[in-house]
């Protein structure tokens, strides 16, 4: 009944209108109408660990603290950072596996035996170079302080 009926907004009949849109669209060939993208944004553990489907994944641990991306492929993930992909896993067959390439976890700087001999990753940043000029500089170009 309702599609009967003059829209509101086109003044027009509902029906009519749908089968001359419907006929107008162009054929999607066979591609998903938008961008699909199965991934998941994770932020690696300082154990350089990424949760993903209740089970853990290792990755190198200079991608502590960072976002990365995981996606499934088949019977394995596969993590990236940016375009780079930084690690590739069979996928664990259960849940809450731990995935481990030893690869990933070796030369941790300054890593030490956690509880029940987790290695935690303790990364530290120093702080940014500033740039230090005497304020006499600033003087001589007329930009001092109070006269």
């Amino acid at each position: 009944m309702a599609n009967r009926r003059v829209h509101g907004t086109t003044y027009e009949k509902v029906l009519i209108r749908w089968n001359a849109d419907q006929f107008a669209m162009a054929p999607g060939n066979g591609r998903l109408p938008y961008g699909y993208s199965d991934e998941d944004a994770r932020k690696v553990a300082r154990d350089a660990y990424v949760s993903w489907e209740a089970s853990r994944y290792s990755v190198p641990w200079e991608y502590v603290g960072k976002q990365v991306w995981v996606r499934p492929r088949g019977e394995q993930i596969e993590v990236r950072c940016g375009a780079e992909r930084i690690a590739v896993h069979t996928r664990a067959r259960g849940k809450h596996e731990l995935i481990t390439e030893p690869v990933h976890h070796a030369g941790i700087p300054l890593g030490s035996d956690g509880a029940g001999g987790k290695i935690l990753v303790h990364l530290r940043e120093a702080a940014p170079v500033v740039e230090s000029r005497p304020l006499a500089a600033y003087e001589n170009l007329g930009m001092g302080g109070a006269q």
